[in-house]
């Protein structure tokens, strides 16, 4: 692929995944009262973010990968491949998100909070798993999108899911926070 057609691809994409992140920063700053009555959840903020991101970006440079190979066919898409790879995505949400609650609550005790665990792993918990899910099929949706537009879905899938990661994991941040009452 050459320097053009890179551009051409990917940097429409950044500029408008650049004014979405915009929105997530809206979203976090109407949470400073949560993250005042829970302090811990600051504490959770990046990491779970980053745990989106390195979830799903290797389940789109899988999902890629095979479609590249024909290992998956894009016009049935679901099969065991795609199965496979989405469950252990969720798997990996699941289990990342419970330690990242308890780590987040060591962290927190260590700064001198005084936060409750339960709290803080219900929370990773909900908003992990559940942003987990949704990035999941927003993903394999993704990467069949950009084969059938022609476009490589290495260049897309990266800006894309990033963004777009950042905003559903903070919007599931914000409605855990809700669901377990931690502010």
């Amino acid at each position: 692929m050459s320097i053009k057609n890179l551009i051409r691809q990917s940097l429409p994409l950044l500029l408008i995944m650049g004014v979405a992140q915009m929105f997530t920063g809206g979203i976090l700053s109407s949470m400073a009262t949560m993250f005042r009555n829970t302090p811990g959840l600051i504490v959770i903020v990046p990491a779970i973010i980053g745990l989106r991101g390195n979830i799903n970006a290797a389940l789109g440079s899988r999902l890629s990968y095979a479609a590249h190979l024909g290992i998956i066919d894009i016009k049935k898409v679901f099969g065991k491949e795609t199965k496979e790879n989405v469950k252990a995505s969720i798997v990996l949400s699941v289990a990342c998100a419970s330690l990242l609650g308890f780590l987040s609550w060591l962290t927190s005790i260590g700064l001198g909070y005084h936060v409750n665990v339960l709290v803080l792993i219900a929370v990773t918990l909900i908003a992990g798993t559940s942003a987990g899910l949704i990035l999941a099929f927003i993903t394999v949706g993704i990467v069949i999108v950009a084969f059938r537009k022609g476009l490589d879905p290495d260049n897309i899938t990266g800006p894309f899911l990033t963004t777009v990661g950042d905003i559903v994991t903070v919007i599931c941040l914000f409605g855990a926070v809700m669901i377990v009452g931690g502010a």
